[in-house]
């Protein structure tokens, strides 16, 4: 018997071919759609072993377009959802008031909205316990409370879009402000509703149902939640455009991307790279595809460069069919991503500072350079735990930085493939992309250089400089802490 507790609000299934996940269906009670438990289905059918059905569970999401929208219809709609556990090994129907024995079988939780279209609301998987997944994703820890017992969730924020307060644009707007509210205290936690009212200024008819959102909508949005937004759209930066994409994304900052020739929008939290590759520039190259959530399927899409040759969970469109993508930037950073690749350009090329010029170990033409954006309190927490060459740990922990700082970390193919660097700058998110001097410190291999910003002149008393006696290229970990490994 596959099934228990069939009787009462909550149902234990164990799932053992697709007749079991058809029995997860009749528990729901016409909550969840024929069209999502076919997704639901096809997306953890080879890693679910057991879902536990939560009813009369309140969502404070579907709570808030209830009462906002739904309660005013003709039509009857539930004012409360239900909530499914999945998990990797067989419950016992005994064990369900100890859940938290599980955490490590734990994938997630779904929440079934009775909206009887696009049924799938607020979803947080744990992409390691899913098949198939693979890359660097933002994620931020969740928890879920069952019975008292408290399990976790190490992820990103789910949400299909209803078709009535919410449309894909919102949704992934949705999904981009639920995991900073989650992952950061000074970001006010959102609902649904409240997302589809943040456009007011820049409307253009009625709010709700919506009909869509332009990219000024969606900028005006992400500066209501407490964002300082940039707008980056491709046919202005058709040189460069993808690798601003990376870099954002290196340094962990979802964004919601537009495809307008698709009249879509997606939220894109991660990428996926090959690092066998021999790459001549940048780590851009080592990039196949990003990670995106796209409310019509279920999360942890692969969009590929190219639409063919792609293993496991594609999407339909690929890299080309992003023609923009609105980033969330905190107040402070004033030096955008395209300033900083030029000057990255500019000072590894200058005749004074210039790796050519101060480094005999490596040439420009062989250097690897990764650009990403992180806190400084971040950088240093990482750095100082590590043995890093000529005290380097040390130089970094006592420099005076900003909140934020943008790192350009160098290094050749054979220590980029195992994860190795050889030197990196640093420099001031705050700068204007016309200094000269915005960087904070130059490492090259047998080199450093440290900048005093407090300078108002090119005086040669703001610098500390010294030649590194080394023979060889010391190597040490690239910086990793704002994507999360699958």
């Amino acid at each position: 018997m596959p099934i228990f507790n069939d009787k009462t609000p909550y149902p234990l299934v164990h799932i053992v071919n697709q007749s079991d996940w058809k029995r997860v269906v009749s528990s729901c009670e016409g909550y969840l759609s024929i069209h999502d438990y076919i997704k639901l289905y096809e997306y953890l059918s080879q890693d679910v072993k057991t879902v536990f059905i939560e009813k009369g569970y309140i969502d404070k999401d579907y709570r808030d377009t209830y009462y906002n929208f739904y309660s005013k219809k003709f039509a009857n709609y539930p004012n409360k959802t239900i909530r499914l556990h999945f998990f990797t090994t067989v419950i016992p129907p005994d064990d369900i008031l100890i859940l938290d024995k599980y955490q490590n079988q734990y994938v997630g939780f779904s929440v079934i909205r009775p909206t009887r279209i696009n049924t799938i609301g607020r979803t947080i998987l744990d992409p390691s316990k899913i098949s198939n997944l693979n890359g660097h994703i933002c994620s931020t820890d969740y928890k879920v409370h069952i019975f008292g017992a408290e399990l976790n969730i190490n992820g990103f924020p789910y949400i299909s879009q209803d078709t009535d307060v919410t449309v894909c644009a919102h949704a992934a707007c949705w999904m981009v402000f639920r995991y900073f509210s989650e992952r950061y205290t000074s970001y006010a936690e959102v609902l649904p509703f409240e997302v589809s009212q943040l456009t007011e200024n820049l409307s253009y008819g009625r709010l709700v149902p919506s009909k869509g959102l332009y990219l000024s909508q969606i900028a005006e949005m992400f500066s209501k939640f407490g964002f300082f937004p940039e707008i980056y759209i491709r046919d202005s930066y058709k040189r460069n455009f993808d690798k601003l994409l990376y870099y954002y994304i290196e340094s962990g900052l979802p964004v919601v991307a537009g495809l307008n020739k698709h009249s879509h929008a997606i939220t894109i939290l991660g990428h996926f790279s090959d690092y066998r590759k021999n790459v001549l520039d940048n780590s851009v190259e080592y990039v196949d595809g990003f990670i995106i959530n796209d409310d019509n399927y279920l999360p942890y899409q692969k969009l590929l460069r190219r639409k063919t040759g792609g293993d496991g969970y594609c999407s339909e469109f690929n890299v080309e069919d992003i023609d923009s993508f609105v980033v969330p930037l905190y107040e402070k950073i004033y030096f955008s991503a395209e300033y900083v690749e030029s000057t990255v350009e500019a000072v590894l090329n200058d005749n004074t500072f210039g790796i050519n010029a101060l480094s005999k170990l490596i040439r420009k033409e062989n250097i690897i350079k990764r650009i990403f954006l992180t806190s400084s309190k971040s950088y240093k927490a990482q750095r100082r735990k590590q043995d890093l060459p000529f005290n380097l740990s040390s130089a970094y922990c006592t420099l005076d930085m900003p909140k934020f700082i943008w790192v350009c970390e160098l290094s050749v193919n054979e220590f980029y493939q195992k994860g190795e660097i050889v030197g990196e700058i640093i420099f001031d998110a705050t700068a204007n992309h016309h200094d000269r001097f915005a960087f904070l410190s130059i490492h090259y291999p047998d080199f450093i250089l440290l900048n005093d910003r407090n300078y108002l002149t090119n005086d040669p008393k703001r610098f500390l400089s010294g030649n590194l006696k080394e023979e060889s290229l010391q190597s040490y970990p690239l910086y990793k802490n704002n994507l999360k490994e699958i």
